[in-house]
């Protein structure tokens, strides 16, 4: 690929997972575009009003915000999936990570659950580690060959067509998961150059192997050049040392209180030091709150009377919940920011120690708690590093105990530690942290080597000198740079092996059958009942009308309402060939089942809601009246005209299914569906003007762009009369003579 002019617009494409991974970056985009610059931002968890927000925070028309799926949507999802699981079990068997226990235990367990195998997960990550280096390499290098065997997914390359970015940037990239590896697949394809910009600190030593190696790396700093080399033998010389944008905020922030405003309130002496403990992550601990008891009970059984009277203001991580939402009675104003709010809990039994929750959109609660602490305590968090942004000095515990044994098992920490040039002092035991924070409390800590060490670890460029645009300016000089190679091109792999991986992961080795429509790789449904009276030849027939109606109108990550799914024919093709959220609703209790089982069988599950509820004019209790030999299959009646009562039949009679009749308006608005792009009405739906009626408040939704109903001679004036009202007119002609699918779009558009 040619190198851009330094001079030129870009055109950057950033896909992020997820939101946290984009905050990290504001400051830098916003760069790009204030230099002239278009970017495309696209997160892969999805949150539709979450989007609003970004795109608002960088109001200039060349920022926009697009959708991008969060996995592939072949039926290679599986395969990639476990492939990776596999990798990432191994690369933890590397000799540079054998002092990664508890990372090596979480890969392995990752595995034995996609194998769906019986065994201690400590004692087989034991076990594994007695495979000599020299096979760890050769699986290794099986593996990574097998990856580059993975075809692309077709999803990714039609967004990466659609937007033809210069450059695709990827973060985090390295993660347990296939998506973002699947993205640089892609782009190799296409023919475009993909850099990887890291959001965290651990993110290179704690989430896996890279599977796809970008074309530059973008880090914080030196020593996460040579871990990029040491543990993922990336080249050194294509990783950049930019510093790190996330805690530009942070750096910018001011106190807004005193010491004795900050915390009277709160019920603290000011007079007296205060500790403040930083909780850590799920992973980090299981159970914080045990471990943070046992620790202020030491420092009151203490020797020492700074630390029997300081204060303890423990500060709960972003995403765990330390005290149920009932034990934080206390809600918090301070009269010097009457627009900080916090809420506190006391549950130690101590006037001197509480629990602090303060709102997680902005930093200045935890600067605050910084500011007006002595020192800091964790375990292991990126707080801890914003206590050094501060100037405070951190003191942690080196438990192995199973409350709080993070450390010991991973390799990141030790990067922050006093012993490997860091900042935060470390103890073995309790006695010896307690005669640390003792000492520093009565001595103080000098702030030189905290400072140094937060310039060299997050500013290198200068401790006074935000990143953002020093990024931003690192990425244009890298554009106008000639393009590196990455990991190798896309190797083909023969779509005819489809069939009999995708056999080999079917339950109990149930018989399949094609959806007759025309795409590699195929899409299968299980033979069931309701399937076999629908096939011909072998294959679920697809009408190619609304296979084109998907194709053509359902942009890549939309919202579709299938009415009357049935087996799930096309709640299958929305979702694998567009992206689509599909909304399904099917009340016949088996065709619901096959529903759940198709979805299930072509790996598109966390993109369906299957809702086994029949839409209807009013909300209620009424019957379904089942074809004679078809119970619980599609092509029911619904019976809504009268209340449902309890009569007995004979077996010979068709079976009338009590069931709950509910209104589209009632319950998009009782269970916050996501708002719908499209919606279809399958012809097995009894009784579509009934639908329409329960449905107004929907059909007005802006974000409706197309409806698809199946239409006769007899029922096309009916819904055309129906649709009017609401602005709705017919796009297309019906497909067939006397009736077929027919199209309607907004009369304006």
């Amino acid at each position: 690929m040619r190198a851009p002019e330094a001079d030129k617009p870009m055109r950057f494409l950033l896909v992020v997972k997820q939101k946290k991974n984009v905050e990290a970056f504001l400051g830098t985009l916003r760069c790009l575009v204030e230099r002239g610059h278009s970017v495309t931002l696209a997160v892969q968890e999805r949150d539709e009003k979450r989007d609003e927000r970004l795109a608002a925070a960088i109001d200039e028309a060349r920022f926009t915000v697009v959708r991008c799926a969060e996995v592939r949507s072949d039926d290679w999802t599986g395969v990639a999936s476990l492939l990776r699981r596999l990798r990432d079990s191994v690369h933890y068997l590397r000799p540079q990570m054998r002092s990664a226990t508890k990372l090596r235990a979480r890969a392995i367990e990752r595995l034995r659950q996609d194998l769906r195998f019986d065994a201690e997960t400590p004692s087989l990550a034991r076990s594994l580690q007695a495979v000599p280096d020299d096979q760890v390499r050769r699986l290794d290098t099986i593996l990574a060959l097998a990856e580059q065997g993975l075809p692309s997914d077709p999803l990714f390359e039609e967004l990466l067509a659609a937007e033809r970015p210069d450059v695709l940037l990827l973060s985090p990239l390295v993660h347990f998961g296939p998506a973002q590896a699947d993205l640089v697949a892609s782009a190799r394809r296409l023919g475009m150059p993909v850099w990887m910009l890291l959001y965290s600190w651990d993110n290179l030593s704690t989430k896996g192997a890279i599977h796809r190696w970008p074309d530059r790396m973008f880090v914080w700093n030196e020593r996460q050049r040579l871990e990029a080399q040491a543990l993922h033998g990336f080249p050194p010389e294509r990783v950049v040392v930019v510093g790190a944008p996330r805690f530009d905020a942070f750096f910018s922030l001011k106190p807004l209180m005193t010491a004795a405003q900050f915390h009277e309130p709160l019920g603290l002496d000011p007079a007296r030091p205060t500790l403040l403990y930083v909780c850590s992550s799920r992973f980090v601990s299981e159970s914080e709150l045990g471990f943070v008891t046992r620790w202020i009970g030491a420092l009151r059984a203490s020797t020492s009377d700074l630390l029997r009277g300081c204060n303890v203001v423990v500060r709960p991580h972003p995403d765990i919940d330390l005290l149920p939402a009932d034990a934080l009675t206390e809600r918090q104003r301070w009269p010097a920011a009457p627009d900080f709010l916090a809420r506190v809990g006391r549950p130690f039994r101590d006037p001197r120690a509480i629990v602090l929750v303060t709102s997680n959109s902005t930093p200045q609660g935890l600067f605050e708690s910084i500011t007006h602490s002595a020192a800091v305590v964790g375990l292991n968090t990126t707080a801890e590093l914003e206590a050094g942004i501060v100037g405070r000095p951190v003191f942690t515990i080196l438990a192995d105990e199973r409350d709080a044994d993070g450390q010991s098992g991973t390799v990141h920490f030790h990067y922050l530690t006093q012993e490997a040039g860091g900042f935060v002092s470390t103890a073995a035991s309790l006695d010896t942290h307690l005669g640390q924070l003792d000492a520093a409390l009565r001595q103080g800590v000098d702030p030189g080597p905290i400072r140094a060490f937060v310039e060299s670890f997050l500013r290198p460029h200068g401790i006074d000198r935000a990143v953002a645009p020093i990024f931003a300016e690192a990425l244009e000089q890298a554009a106008a740079a000639p393009s590196t190679v990455g990991d190798g091109e896309h190797v083909p792999v023969a779509a005819a092996d489809l069939d009999s991986v995708l056999a080999s992961r079917s339950e109990a080795d149930r018989p399949l059958l094609r959806i007759a429509y025309d795409v590699v790789p195929a899409l299968h449904v299980y033979a069931t009942a309701g399937a076999l009276r629908l096939a011909h030849e072998g294959a679920v027939p697809a009408d190619p009308s609304t296979v084109e109606w998907i194709e053509r109108e359902v942009a890549l990550g939309d919202v579709v309402y299938d009415i009357g799914s049935g087996i799930g024919e096309y709640v299958v093709i929305a979702a694998k060939r567009r992206g689509a959220v599909v909304v399904a609703f099917e009340p016949g209790y088996a065709a619901h089942a096959d529903l759940c089982d198709n979805v299930l069988l072509n790996n598109c599950e966390a993109l369906v809601v299957p809702i086994p509820l029949a839409l209807a004019a009013r909300d209620g209790l009424a019957e379904l009246k089942y074809l004679p030999g078809q119970p619980g299959d599609a092509g029911y009646l619904v019976r809504d005209d009268i209340d449902w009562r309890v009569r007995h039949r004979g077996r010979n009679k068709p079976y009338l299914q009590p069931a709950c009749l509910v209104r589209l308006d009632t319950i998009v608005e009782r269970h916050r569906l996501p708002a719908p792009h499209h919606l279809r009405l399958s012809p097995l739906v009894s009784s579509v003007q009934a639908v329409l009626a329960g449905a107004p408040s929907t059909l007005q939704l802006p974000s409706l762009k197309t409806i698809l109903f199946n239409v006769t001679l007899e029922t096309e004036a009916s819904i055309v009369n129906g649709l009017a009202p609401f602005g709705w007119i017919p796009r297309t002609a019906p497909a067939r003579p006397g009736g077929g699918p027919l199209v309607f779009g907004r009369a304006s558009g």
